[in-house]
């Protein structure tokens, strides 16, 4: 048809036929565990350009598309969410074998090890002071959870401690118990950090103390 020669009435385009709801283009819904993913991506950037203290849940709600309340429902607290990004990041460390001259003692190896996890700390967001303010605010679940990411990623340190203690290096105390100990000193060693300034790498020394302190 030649709408140029058409009346006025003729020229009007068609009205469009609206389409079936059923019909209309829809987005895919996420799954709870989308979800999930989305609020952790969205906290690990906030957490970084505006520190754990001011990013609220609404800042997070904004970046996924969620009411503060819909990030609660994934999480159940702001601090569960650090504490899940802290645990995926200790779960994928992997601890280097450090080749030392031969007469290295084990307490030697055992301080290479936090040296790594200053380096490795260094260069995650889990340095920063907030870690020290939220870490008792953790869900039972997710403190179990982390719990076991810091025994697994700490077992270099145990066999250390048991060869030691096997070559009189070490007194004769429970293993488990004295890494917890030289773990606490590595915490507190951050914690000053955190107050007084510098890298994690300066509280290693806080280790070496208690490493003095296990020896035979």
């Amino acid at each position: 048809m030649d709408w140029k020669g058409s009346s006025p009435r003729q020229q009007r385009s068609p009205a469009k036929r609206r389409l079936p709801v059923s019909h209309s283009p829809t987005h895919k819904r996420r799954t709870s565990q989308e979800t999930r993913e989305a609020v952790l991506a969205a906290a690990r950037r906030l957490f970084f350009t505006k520190g754990f203290d001011q990013t609220t849940l609404m800042d997070l709600g904004e970046e996924t598309g969620l009411s503060a309340r819909g990030v609660i429902l994934h999480f159940e607290t702001k601090a569960d969410i650090i504490a899940t990004l802290l645990i995926r990041d200790y779960t994928a460390r992997k601890a280097p074998m450090v080749e030392r001259p031969q007469g290295s003692t084990h307490a030697q190896r055992i301080l290479d090890f936090y040296f790594w996890m200053a380096r490795e700390d260094a260069a995650n967001f889990i340095a920063f002071p907030a870690l020290w303010s939220v870490s008792a605010r953790w869900s039972p679940a997710v403190e179990t959870e982390m719990n076991t990411a810091l025994r697994r990623m700490r077992e270099p340190v145990r066999l250390e401690l048991s060869r030691g203690m096997g070559a009189g290096e070490f007194r004769g105390l429970d293993i488990q118990h004295a890494d917890e100990m030289i773990w606490q000193s590595y915490q507190h060693g951050l914690r000053a950090v955190s107050v007084n300034g510098g890298t994690p790498a300066m509280a290693v020394p806080q280790v070496f103390k208690t490493l003095e302190a296990l020896s035979a």
